[in-house]
């Protein structure tokens, strides 16, 4: 069993804890760094929409040198190692992640079945597999997180499957933006799954032991939930520069939102959709920095890191006018992974959705390498990795016995 509990609200400042806002029933982005700037980019939409005709319909499988290769195995067996591995994060496509802390299994974002779209023939489509054929195949979910509401990270189907399997339908349970809950429900999710988060929201989760699953005094309760020996994380909610919307007459109804997940022993950052810095199109690399950036990634460092892993989207960012107030390139993400304090970021949202953009489906990480060779940053602090790759962090204790044994030798 776990419980959750929600922790005192942090004193909001634009400065250095920015509040959401809200204007009548529309949420907004409140910084400059959003204004769209001047459009010299021409047959956007010609150029969309042959995209969708030639390629969309047959959704033909895409991007082969992305390699797809779950290591199940190591999945499974996390709670064997646990005492061992602090965290352990595992890339699905696009921005689908499983995150394996102190524990808990979180799933991020999970668009895993093959249409981005409210139409089964056309629109954006995994070209890419995500590896594994059902979710018994997986250990049981503990939450599902939503950074907002768009068809490649609010995926319907995947939603449907995860509580189809009897490990999941009572126990897992969802975090969302504020004003998304009545979807979920709608879909016959219990309300009580479901919890809705506001910028700089906080939550405790504890996996309660067997022994305080049976406790009803509230003053027992309490002082049982106080014990260290209780599994514990929390998950917060944090400020992303996005939009959202599904169906056309709901542009920016409900929040959008990255996520921050940290245990006593390591820390997750889940960037989410976002922007950095909004350009225009053609803008000369020597006039980037001319223009204001997004302030709320140094306020999540300054609140929460440094962070052990970052996620953070690269694209699509072609034409740039369009792209850039909602999406970040190259430049963009390593400022991110700067700005959060990241020890080692991975870079999401990039080759396994095809018409997402106008992109092709490979760009980004060659763009990535490039953009950290300049900067003079190691290549082992932001790089790419394949569809099912595990990536493990160590507990301290096992990191100081390596250091011990390569001494010896």
């Amino acid at each position: 069993m776990i419980y959750l509990k929600k922790l005192p609200e942090r004193q909001k400042d634009p400065e250095t804890c920015c509040p959401s806002v809200k204007k009548g029933n529309v949420y907004i982005n409140p910084w400059p760094s959003a204004t769209h700037r001047k459009a010299t980019y021409r047959g956007l939409l010609s150029k969309r929409l042959s995209g969708y005709f030639t390629s969309s319909l047959t959704a033909k499988e895409k991007n082969l040198s992305l390699m797809v290769d779950l290591d199940l195995m190591a999945i499974k067996d996390y709670h064997k190692d646990e005492k061992n591995i602090a965290m352990q994060l595992t890339w699905l496509g696009h921005s689908a992640f499983l995150l394996q802390i102190n524990t808990f299994t979180i799933l991020f974002d999970p668009f895993l079945s093959k249409r981005a779209s409210p139409l089964n023939f056309i629109g954006p489509y995994r070209c890419r597999d995500r590896g594994f054929k059902s979710f018994s195949e997986l250990p049981p979910i503990d939450f599902i997180i939503l950074s907002h509401n768009h068809y490649d990270h609010l995926d319907k189907a995947t939603i449907k499957e995860i509580y189809a399997e009897e490990q999941n339908k009572q126990h897992t349970h969802i975090f969302c933006p504020l004003d998304l809950k009545a979807w979920f429900v709608g879909l016959g999710i219990p309300e009580n799954q479901v919890t809705e988060c506001d910028w700089w929201d906080d939550y405790e989760a504890l996996r309660l032991l067997p022994n305080a699953m049976t406790i009803t005094n509230e003053e027992a309760l309490s002082e049982a939930l106080s014990e260290s020996s209780h599994k514990k994380i929390t998950i917060s909610a944090v400020p992303a520069q996005h939009f959202s919307g599904r169906t056309g007459l709901d542009f920016n109804e409900t929040l959008w939102v990255g996520w921050v997940v940290k245990s006593q022993e390591a820390s997750y950052y889940f960037v989410g959709d976002t922007g950095y810095r909004s350009i225009p199109d053609d803008c000369p690399e020597d006039e980037i920095e001319k223009y204001p950036f997004c302030p709320v990634f140094k306020q999540i460092g300054n609140i929460y890191g440094p962070f052990d892993i970052a996620t953070i989207p690269i694209g699509p960012f072609t034409p740039a006018n369009r792209m850039t107030p909602i999406h970040t390139t190259v430049n963009d993400a390593v400022n991110i992974h700067i700005d959060c304090k990241s020890k080692r970021s991975i870079p999401m949202h990039w080759g396994t959705v095809e018409n997402l953009g106008i992109d092709e489906i490979e760009r980004g990480p060659t763009e990535l390498l490039e953009e950290l060779k300049k900067r003079n940053i190691p290549q082992d602090e932001f790089h790419e990795i394949y569809i099912g790759k595990v990536v493990k962090i160590e507990k301290e204790k096992e990191k100081e016995k390596e250091k011990e044994k390569k001494i010896e030798k």
